[in-house]
């Protein structure tokens, strides 16, 4: 009787955690550093894209004019995005609403 009551409460937590899903996060997210202008020179562009679309894939453009598929994971209210070939390091995102992600590294605001 014990066990099944610790199962049920353990159930309860386990499925009360707040989680987001794929579709709250798809979408394109801008970053612009301070003092970038990006229309002074597209070519070599100092502002940085990143593109959720569904199934997990990703692509990211963390300045210039290349492009770089990958995939992320959503764990909990972090957005996790993979290595991309040995140029593009893992880039770990959070949450912050509907339009808004944080980059854990350097707290950069991307924005929808």
């Amino acid at each position: 009787m014990k066990n099944l009551l610790l199962f049920s409460l353990l159930g309860i937590i386990f499925f009360s955690c707040e989680k987001l899903d794929e579709p709250e996060v798809l979408g394109t997210y801008t970053y612009i550093p301070e003092g970038c202008d990006p229309a002074a020179n597209p070519e070599f562009g100092c502002a940085s894209t990143l593109t959720l679309s569904p199934d997990g894939v990703a692509d990211i453009l963390p300045s210039g004019d290349i492009i770089f598929r990958t995939t992320f994971k959503i764990r909990g209210e972090k957005i996790i995005v993979a290595k991309a070939d040995e140029v593009i390091d893992q880039y770990v995102f959070r949450y912050v609403d509907n339009s808004t992600l944080k980059n854990e590294r350097d707290g950069g605001l991307w924005v929808k």
